[in-house]
């Protein structure tokens, strides 16, 4: 491509085009300095001059300026008194060392009615340690969990650490995180992260799973979904397979599904226009099991004992949705849970085409987590919950967007979304029906956008598990660090508190 731009100097659009690629190789120094050609040849060029301003901000990886705090007291010496009456509350893990700048924020943080505040931090090795939301199952599975946490006065006992505090806030406080860098952990070191390590998990008596896959034709496709569930299953004794023929030809046959995956399938016929929230409910309604498995037919399953990874996800309180880690044939990733508002405004998959051993912020991709949406390329969900909920949308959201509506749904009932990065799924994604290259079907999916948008207001806009000082270029959530204003940093913190381990009455997670 260097030289196809070298032949066609004057081509500023194929310019930028490389320079956009290089950045998504990892090359951004070589991008900034193509921006900054294409900019002495027209610095009119509005679109270049924002991409490299971009560019500049995410490396520029040091310290960056801090906002002041509001100010609540009527004076300094007031300040000072709160300051010095929240001091005791404070727990700091040995190598940490706390900046100036936190005392004020952490004061307006208990202010607000915080129990527990924490904030990022600088890493041992000069990286920058951006946290979540408050959740307690991020940092139950976090790498780089917040070392030093300020408690309201009056909470803690006179021994208790700060991980014991920090759970005892999340049952039964408020706890605020505020998303600047105010302390420096010098004795952090590098983890190997699992996917559930953490977890307080237990088995209750194992129940039945019913799997449902919709397709039309793409036999060969369908089997190898139908060998790999089964064959990769711990106990496939409790697994129900619902195959929800939507106009194959000729029609599929149950006896020869079941004999070449060696296991019982059903096949459901029904016979009308695509649609793909409809097909799912039709399949589910009636039916006793008590987790229900959305899954598409162009997947293989690559976790054995996935079924059983599922029953360990839901029995952690509160969770109700689970989704899985899917990765594409050439070993790319492809979703690691669903962003919301991340690009133009409109949800994106977390991780979308980074390497497959690339872990992510805070192993992000590597572990499971709370996440806002997960897909239905390959989703697991409560039957109980899915019903409450009235099932997807199939008159609105036919197609693109019933899984994050559920998912949304789900959050407003208090329910968690968590992605299992334990459940990982090979997908040749929209293999059987395409991605939406038609006319009709791009106005299709981008009414379906809207609706999710008109029904969501900021909540399908705004997520509380991605920190709001990540600088995002393009399709790249994590390009580097903004630097934010005081009335975002309060926004954020506000917005995300946990209220007594009840989301239902945290506005940006109702």
């Amino acid at each position: 491509m260097h030289n196809i731009v070298a032949r066609r100097p004057h081509d500023l659009k194929l310019q930028a085009v490389l320079a956009e690629t290089l950045d998504e190789a990892g090359a951004p120094e070589s991008a900034e300095r193509i921006y900054a050609a294409i900019l002495r040849k027209d610095p009119a060029d509005e679109a270049a001059r924002r991409a490299a301003r971009q560019l500049r901000q995410a490396l520029d990886v040091g310290p960056k300026p801090l906002p002041k705090a509001p100010l609540l007291a009527t004076d300094e010496q007031d300040v000072c008194a709160r300051i010095e009456e929240t001091r005791p509350g404070l727990r700091v893990k040995m190598g940490a060392v706390l900046f100036d700048e936190a005392w004020e924020w952490f004061d307006w943080a208990v202010r607000q009615g915080a129990t527990a505040v924490y904030a990022d931090h600088w890493g041992a090795n000069g990286e920058a340690r951006l946290q979540a939301g408050p959740h307690p199952l991020d940092l139950a599975t976090n790498p780089y969990p917040p070392p030093v946490v300020m408690f309201a006065p009056g909470f803690l006992g006179q021994v208790e650490d700060l991980e014991a505090g920090l759970s005892r806030a999340f049952a039964q406080g408020r706890v605020v995180h505020v998303p600047l860098i105010l302390s420096r952990f010098d004795a952090e070191c590098e983890v190997e992260v699992y996917p559930n390590d953490n977890l307080a998990i237990s088995f209750s008596a194992l129940d039945r799973i019913l799997v449902v896959i919709p397709t039309r034709n793409s036999v060969e496709e369908l089997m190898v979904m139908l060998r790999s569930l089964v064959s990769m299953a711990a106990r496939v004794d409790l697994l129900d397979i619902v195959v929800v023929d939507n106009g194959s030809c000729p029609s599929l046959d149950a006896d020869a599904l079941s004999q070449g995956c060696e296991a019982s399938v059903e096949v459901m016929r029904v016979d009308e226009p695509f649609n793909w929230s409809r097909l799912n409910n039709l399949a589910s309604v009636g039916r006793s099991q008590t987790l229900l498995v959305f899954a598409n037919n162009d997947m293989e399953m690559l976790t054995f004992g996935w079924d059983k990874a599922l029953w360990r996800a839901f029995s952690v309180q509160e969770v109700g949705v689970v989704g899985a880690r899917l990765i594409y044939p050439h070993g790319l990733m492809q979703h690691g849970g669903i962003v919301m508002g991340a690009l133009n405004g409109e949800p994106l998959h977390d991780g979308w085409r980074a390497q497959g051993d690339d872990p992510g912020p805070s192993h992000r991709w590597m572990r499971s987590r709370p996440a806002t949406a997960v897909t239905g390329g390959f989703m697991a969900i409560e039957r109980a919950l899915f019903e409450a909920i009235g099932g997807f949308d199939e008159v609105d959201l036919p197609i693109s967007c019933s899984d994050v509506d559920l998912c949304l749904k789900a959050g407003a009932l208090g329910r968690t979304v968590l992605y299992s990065a334990e459940v990982e799924v090979r997908h040749h994604e929209s293999l059987t029906r395409g991605h939406a290259h038609t006319t009709e079907a791009k106005r299709s999916a981008a009414r379906e956008m809207q609706t999710l948008l008109d029904r969501w207001g900021e909540r399908a806009t705004y997520d509380p598990t991605r920190n709001p000082q990540w600088e995002a270029r393009g399709l790249r959530l994590y390009a580097g660090r903004s630097v934010l204003t005081t009335e975002q940093v309060a926004d954020w913190g506000l917005k995300t508190m946990w209220r007594g381990g009840d989301q239902r009455t945290t506005p940006t997670l109702a």
